[in-house]
């Protein structure tokens, strides 16, 4: 599942193709957290039943490999975790937002990702879209020069 997060193609490419660079291709963050609550069932009553989530000591095990998984497969300074089991008030903004569902032999698992790239590469981006522009403007003097009236070619 850490590969798999970490190979989604969720952002965009330099010519503004969508769903084509990953987290790996943007050099983005990750920001990995536990949230236990996306186990509950909420088939019967009216309160959620947590009796699918695992329990504290392997859901803490499990956390922590999957966020040493990730750290290991990427740059350890982009992957950043919370506090296990805290209660936390995590503030993000998505651009979408998306929410993807992934699917392990442990169960389902719901993460929500921002697809906002980062500062440098949309930069980079918006470079690359006024180079162009700027291109095709040489490019339409060039024809421009060239246009020569009808009349001539009779």
């Amino acid at each position: 599942m850490a590969t798999k997060v970490l190979k989604l193609k969720m952002w965009p490419d330099d010519t503004g193709g969508t769903w084509k660079q990953s987290v790996l291709d943007i050099k983005g963050e990750v920001l990995c957290v536990s949230q236990f609550t996306l186990a509950a069932s909420t088939k019967k009553g009216n309160k959620p039943d947590f009796h699918g989530a695992a329990g504290r000591e392997k859901a803490k095990e499990l956390y922590d490999i999957f966020f040493a998984k990730v750290q290991n497969l990427y740059d350890p300074g982009k992957v950043k975790n919370g506090v296990f089991q805290a209660m936390m008030e995590v503030g993000i903004v998505n651009d979408g937002p998306v929410g993807v569902e992934f699917h392990s032999d442990h169960g389902a698992v719901t993460l929500e990702i921002q697809t906002k790239p980062p500062e440098k590469f949309l930069e980079k981006l918006q470079k690359k879209k006024e180079e162009d522009a700027k291109h095709d403007a040489a490019e339409n003097e060039l024809l421009k020069e060239f246009e020569m009236p009808v009349s001539l070619l009779e």
